[in-house]
C-alpha cells in the first residue's frame, strides 16, 4: 500500500493514494503511480515547490517507510509501470486472502486502481515509519552520531 503527499505554496498538505511504485535503475529515483481520482492538486503542487513524499507500507505487517525527495517529472504510465502495479496488486491480494478467505477476490483487485500519472522523483531522505520505538528514524542520509 502506498500514499503520496504534496503541499501547496501556503503549506497546505494534500494526500494522493498511490497504486504502486518502482525503483529506477539509478537506485536514486522512485516512480509513484497515482490513479486519476487522486491527482487533484498533484501537478500544481509539484510544479510550485517540487517537494514529494511517498509512504510505502507492507500489509499486514505495517512495516512502513517514507521516501522524501525532489520532483523530477510527471508522465503517463508506461508498460513497466503497469507491470509494477500488477505485481503489487497480486502481493496485496495474497496478503489479504488468509484474513478474509470468503471474500470475492475481485474486491481486493479493485483496491489497487489503474494509475493515470507516473511521478518520478529523486529520493533525498528515507525514514522508518513502522509503528514502534524507531518510528521517525532517518535511514538516508544516515544520522551522524554526536561526538563523544
Amino acid at each position: 500500500m502506498a500514499f503520496a503527499g504534496t503541499r501547496d505554496r501556503h503549506l497546505v498538505p494534500y494526500g494522493h493514494r498511490a497504486s504502486g511504485w518502482r525503483l529506477a535503475p539509478d537506485q536514486r529515483t522512485l516512480t509513484a503511480l497515482i490513479p486519476q481520482h487522486f491527482i487533484a492538486r498533484l501537478v500544481d503542487s509539484l510544479e510550485d515547490n517540487g517537494e514529494f513524499a511517498l509512504t510505502v507500507e507492507e500489509f499486514p505487517s505495517h512495516e512502513t517507510y517514507q521516501f522524501k525527495g525532489r520532483y523530477l517529472r510527471h508522465r503517463p504510465p508506461d508498460r513497466e509501470d503497469q507491470e509494477a502495479v500488477d505485481v503489487i496488486r497480486k502481493r496485496f491480494v495474497k496478503s489479504l486472502r488468509p484474513l478474509y478467505p470468503d471474500a470475492p477476490e475481485r474486491i481486493w483487485h479493485a483496491f489497487i486502481v489503474k494509475p493515470s500519472v507516473a511521478v518520478d522523483f529523486e529520493v533525498l531522505e528515507i525514514y522508518v515509519q513502522t509503528p514502534g520505538p524507531g518510528t521517525g528514524t532517518r535511514l538516508v542520509p544516515p544520522v551522524e552520531e554526536p561526538p563523544r
